[in-house]
C-alpha cells in the first residue's frame, strides 16, 4: 500500500511500538548526517520514497491499538526524535504544531511511539521529554545512541530558519512510504524473509534470525509459540551484542563463527576452512531437514535449540567481554585471543564453580599456549593440527575440566616442551627472534614478578598503564664505549641476549641512545619507574665494576628461571 508519510503514525488511538525483535537504534553521527540530507536534498512537489515499513497489528492497551514493528524501526525511531525537535523548533517560532504533535508526538498522556522495553523508560524521560542529566541515565548502548541522535539533531536545526523547517516539514509529511500490516508472526514472518531476501543488504544477524522464523513458519504445525521464543531470543541476543560492543571490539560474524565451531561443528569430519561459510552450513542442516515433511518435527525441534544455544552464546560473550582481569586480560594483552574463543565460551558456559575457578584455570592454560606455543616457540596462528585439537577440545567439552585441563597440558608439551621453552629463552638471538608484543609482555610480567616479591610495598602496573612500552639495550647494539671484550663473538652470542634487555618507555630509551652502563645507571636507571632498572646495579660484576658478560648471564639465568616458574603449565 502507497501512502504518505504521515499515514505510517496511523489514526488517532493507535500506537508503534517495538516488538522483541532484531532492533537497531539511531546510528552514527554520518548515518544521522545521511538521514536529514537524504531528506534535505528532496525537491518540494516530487515524490520521496522513504522505504518500506513492516507493521503486525497486535493486542489492544485500553482503548488504544497496538501496531508492533517489524521491519523499519531505525528508520522510524530516528524520524520520531528528528519530529519532536522539528516541532518544538517550529512552535518557537509562533507556529501552532498542536495537531501535528498529537499526530506525531503524543496523543493526550500517550507517545505514540514505544522502544524495546529496556530503554522505554529512557526514549520517554531523555528523548521525547528533556530531563536534566540524561548522560547519569543511560545503562545501555542504545540509549548512548538515542541521546546522541537527540543531540545532533539538536544541532542540526537550531540555526536554520523558519521557512527552510517547515520546508523539512513538508517534505516529511509527503514522503511515500510501502507499508504491510499483517496479523501474527507467521505473516510477518513470510513477508519479512521474502522482501529483505531481494532488498537492502541483511546484516548476519538479521539473515540467520529471518532464515531460522520462516523455517520455523513452514515446519511447524503452531507456528506462533515458537515464532514468539524467536524474537525474544534475538530480543536478549541484541542487548548482549549492544553490550559486548562497549567493551569488546568484534562482529556479528565472529560471534556467530564461535557459537558454530564450540557448537555445532565437527572437527572429525568439517574441514576448518568451512567454518568461514557458518550461516550457509546453519542454512543446509535446516535445509536438509525440510525437505520432507516427515523431519519437519526435526526441523522444528533444531531451530528452538539452535535459537536458545545462540542466545546462549551471545551472552556469555557479554560476560567474557566484561571479565576484564587475570589470565583472560593477559590472554587480550597477548593479541592472539581469536583461536580460543570456542573453548573461552565453553569454559564459561558449563564453569558452576565459585568466582569461576574453573574457566580462569583454562584461561591460564590458553595465556601459555599463546605465549609458550605462538609467542616463544612461533608456531604459526594458522597452524592446522594446533586449530584442529583446540577446537575438538571444545565441542568434546561437556563440564569435565580435569580432563580440559589435562589435553591442554597435552598439548602445550607436544608444540613447546620445557626444553624447547627454555633453549628459546636462553637462546642468543633472543631479542631478534621474539615479536616486540611478546617481549613487552615477558619483561612486564618479570617487572611484577619483582615487585611482588622483592619490592612488596609497590603495587603491579599494567600492561597498558605506560604508553610506548619498548626493549631497551642494557649495553647498546652500537655503543660509545669498546671494552676489550666486546668482540665479535660478544656480540653474537650476548647482545641480543634476555639478560642484555630490558623494560624501557619508547621516549627515554631514545634518550639513552648509545651511552655507557655507567651513565644510563646514574641517569635513568637509578631512579626508574621500573624495578627491573633499578635492580641492574646487583648483577654489576664484582671483579671487574662493569657490566659485562658475566652480568649478563648471571641476569639471564634469573629472568629464565622465572619464565619456567611463571609459564609452568605442570603447576596450572
Amino acid at each position: 500500500m502507497d501512502k504518505n508519510l504521515l499515514a505510517i503514525y496511523l489514526k488517532v488511538g493507535e500506537f508503534l511500538t517495538f516488538p522483541i525483535i532484531s532492533v537497531r537504534m539511531p546510528g552514527k553521527k554520518k548515518q544521522l548526517h545521511d538521514f536529514i540530507s537524504d531528506i534535505d536534498n528532496q525537491s518540494l512537489g516530487k515524490d520521496y520514497f522513504f522505504g518500506t515499513i513492516l507493521l503486525q497489528v497486535s493486542d489492544s492497551e485500553g482503548h488504544f491499538k497496538i501496531i508492533d514493528i517489524v521491519d523499519g524501526q531505525q528508520r522510524i525511531t530516528t524520524l520520531s526524535i528528528l519530529i519532536r525537535l522539528l516541532l518544538d523548533r517550529l512552535e518557537s517560532f509562533g507556529d501552532d504544531v498542536s495537531i501535528l504533535r498529537e499526530t506525531y508526538v503524543k496523543y493526550r498522556n500517550e507517545y505514540k511511539l514505544r522502544v524495546l522495553e529496556y530503554d522505554q523508560e529512557f526514549f520517554r524521560i531523555c528523548i521525547l521529554e528533556d530531563s536534566d542529566n540524561a548522560e547519569n541515565f543511560i545503562e545501555t548502548p542504545s540509549q548512548r545512541r538515542l541521546l546522541e541522535a537527540k543531540s545532533f539533531f539538536i544541532e542540526e536545526l537550531k540555526n536554520r530558519t523558519v521557512e527552510n523547517l517547515r520546508e523539512l516539514r513538508e517534505k516529511i509529511e509527503n514522503a511515500k512510504v510501502l507499508t504491510y500490516s499483517v496479523v501474527n508472526n507467521a505473516e510477518s514472518t513470510l513477508i519479512f524473509e521474502t522482501t529483505n531476501d531481494r532488498g537492502k543488504p541483511l546484516t548476519s544477524l538479521e539473515k540467520i534470525k529471518s532464515f531460522l522464523m520462516y523455517k520455523m513458519y513452514v515446519t511447524a504445525g503452531d507456528p506462533e509459540k515458537y515464532l514468539k521464543n524467536i524474537q525474544n531470543r534475538f530480543g536478549e541476543i541484541y542487548k548482549n551484542y549492544e553490550e559486548t560492543l562497549e567493551n569488546f571490539n568484534t562482529n556479528e560474524d565472529f560471534i556467530l563463527r564461535n557459537h558454530y565451531i564450540a557448537f555445532e561443528g565437527n572437527i572429525n569430519t568439517d574441514n576448518i576452512k568451512d567454518y568461514a561459510s557458518h550461516l550457509l552450513l546453519v542454512k543446509e542442516k535446516v535445509n536438509s531437514l525440510t525437505l520432507s515433511s516427515t523431519t519437519f518435527n526435526d526441523a522444528t525441534q533444531f531451530i528452538d535449540k539452535y535459537s536458545y544455544n545462540l542466545k546462549e552464546t551471545f551472552t556469555i560473550f557479554n560476560g567474557i567481554s566484561k571479565l576484564n582481569k587475570g589470565n583472560l586480560l593477559n590472554i587480550f594483552d597477548l593479541r592472539r585471543i581469536k583461536n580460543f574463543f570456542p573453548i573461552l565460551i565453553v569454559s564459561l558456559k558449563y564453569d558452576k564453580s565459585h568466582e569461576k575457578y574453573n574457566f580462569y584455570k583454562i584461561s591460564k592454560l590458553l595465556e601459555i599456549i599463546s605465549f609458550r606455543v605462538y609467542g616463544i616457540r612461533k608456531r604459526r596462528l594458522i597452524n592446522t593440527v594446533i586449530l584442529k585439537r583446540l577446537y575438538e577440545f571444545a565441542q568434546n567439552f561437556r563440564g569435565d575440566f580435569d580432563t580440559l585441563s589435562s589435553d591442554l597440558k597435552d598439548l602445550i608439551a607436544e608444540f613447546c616442551s620445557d626444553r624447547e621453552f627454555q633453549n628459546r629463552l636462553h637462546s642468543p638471538n633472543f631479542y631478534e627472534d621474539i615479536k616486540k608484543n611478546d617481549l613487552n609482555y615477558l619483561f612486564w610480567h618479570y617487572e611484577n614478578y619483582l615487585r611482588q616479591t622483592e619490592y612488596p610495598e609497590d603495587g603491579n602496573i599494567g600492561f597498558r598503564q605506560y604508553k610506548s612500552l619498548s626493549i631497551e639495550h642494557i649495553i647498546p647494539q652500537v655503543s660509545r664505549e669498546r671494552l676489550v671484550w666486546m668482540d665479535n663473538i660478544f656480540r653474537r652470542e650476548h647482545i641480543h641476549s634476555i639478560g642484555n634487555i630490558t623494560l624501557d618507555i619508547s621516549w627515554e630509551n631514545s634518550a639513552k641512545s648509545n651511552m655507557g652502563f655507567d651513565n644510563k645507571y646514574k641517569y635513568f636507571y637509578k631512579d626508574s619507574k621500573f624495578r627491573s632498572q633499578q635492580e641492574l646495579f646487583r648483577f654489576v660484576n664484582p671483579d671487574t665494576e662493569e657490566w659485562d658478560i658475566k652480568s649478563i648471564c648471571n641476569r639471564k639465568e634469573k629472568i629464565v628461571k622465572f619464565a619456567m616458574i611463571n609459564w609452568d603449565y605442570k603447576s596450572v
